[in-house]
């Protein structure tokens, strides 16, 4: 696995967004391969065999898991882990019931959105605003999906970097021209997993740099 070439040798918390196969397709064998302390999820039950598999296999092990909402947070090694959604209900625990968090260090500060949606955006905005929003590094919400990254929560956190995580020539069209025409309307970097590959990024707090080979 990646990670181990890494140098990661357990994870301190697992973050499952919600559950559907593209976020948690193959989670069961990171946890055959790392000890995890804890899983976050947002409550929703599983409803297919891959988030079966994922939350038998945790409770095989004995590992927490935790149904988090908006308010929840964490300190895992000094990055200050936030979650601000589920607000409410999660209905059907579907994309607007994504897990989104936001995690800070020092002077660094990134979102991630899972699949979260532009009604559930406009439900942070209102909710935090740009002095809990604004952010260095926003991994764009549902692979680039034109249901996510609307112009007022781009507005909003105004980062540096925006990752795009999406398979080349995938059958959805992710990511979208009208999310990047958005992100490049607001200014913002882009980097693509489908033209780049993988995106590494490194800080120290303060500064944010991207790994290259």
């Amino acid at each position: 696995l990646r990670l181990e070439q890494l140098g990661v040798r357990e994870l301190t918390l697992a973050i499952f967004t919600h559950p559907d196969e593209d976020h948690i397709g193959g989670a069961d064998g990171v946890l055959d391969r790392f000890p995890v302390r804890q899983i976050w999820c947002n409550g929703a039950e599983p409803d297919h065999e891959s988030a079966v598999r994922l939350f038998t296999r945790a409770r095989e092990q004995n590992i927490p898991i935790h149904t988090v909402m908006a308010g929840d947070r964490t300190d895992v090694g000094g990055v200050i882990i936030s979650v601000l959604t589920p607000i409410g209900d999660i209905g059907d625990g579907g994309n607007e019931a994504s897990v989104s968090v936001k995690l800070h260090y020092k002077e660094f500060d990134a979102i991630l959105t899972g699949d979260a949606g532009q009604a559930e955006e406009a439900e942070m905005v209102a909710a935090y605003g740009a002095s809990q929003l604004s952010c260095d590094l926003y991994k764009v919400g549902h692979h680039g999906s034109n249901t996510s990254s609307g112009t007022l929560f781009l507005q909003t956190l105004r980062p540096t970097y925006a990752v795009i995580s999406c398979g080349g020539g995938n059958s959805y069209g992710h990511p979208t021209g009208e999310v990047l025409a958005r992100l490049a309307e607001a200014g913002i970097t882009v980097l693509r997993t489908d033209l780049e590959g993988e995106i590494l990024f490194e800080t120290d707090g303060q500064e944010l740099w991207l790994v290259t080979d």
